[in-house]
């Protein structure tokens, strides 16, 4: 039976790393020969995932060892993990970060998610699959983030603007 999709949090974000992902569909940027990411003869599951979240504006975490973004998939697939700004969700919907047995994927529609698999960004119902039913689904949620995570342009009301102009 498919798994139900709810529209919990439907925002621009979540809306854009589904595109984002769908466009990314029959790119061979992710392959294992490719020297971005953990470098070359290496899966590059976590950078697509990483690439695509960090390019519609959600907040991903960046590992140290080996530039892997954002966490091990190790990581991504375990419950117990936590992933800043990344909440454990039951029902996926387009845009959360599906991982099983160590692939992550993004959920892009229902029952279909977009990930790389053998060397090219493939569709496909990987998370979804029969005998995928511990996949662990991960959302982001901005509000989950800690101030100092956070790294962008101070806000500025025009009010605020205004005096400072005024004042030179």
């Amino acid at each position: 039976m498919p798994v139900p999709i709810r529209k919990e949090s439907d925002s621009a974000v979540h809306r854009n790393i589904a595109k984002l992902a769908k466009l990314k569909v029959g790119s061979k940027d992710f392959s294992a020969d490719v020297k971005k990411g953990p470098g070359a003869g290496e899966a590059k599951h976590n950078t697509f995932v990483g690439e695509v979240c960090l390019s519609a504006g959600a907040y991903v975490p960046r590992r140290i060892i080996n530039d892997i973004i954002p966490e091990n998939t190790g990581d991504w697939s375990d419950r117990a993990t936590s992933i800043p700004g990344w909440n454990v969700v039951v029902y996926p919907q387009p845009g959360d970060v599906i991982a099983y047995n160590g692939l992550p994927a993004i959920v892009v529609s229902q029952n279909t998610s977009v990930t790389v698999l053998e060397g090219v960004v493939k569709e496909s119902n990987w998370g979804f699959k029969l005998g995928h039913e511990n996949a662990v689904v991960r959302r982001f949620v901005p509000k989950n983030i800690g101030p100092v995570s956070v790294v962008g342009p101070k806000r500025v009301r025009f009010s605020q603007r205004d005096a400072d102009t005024a004042s030179q």
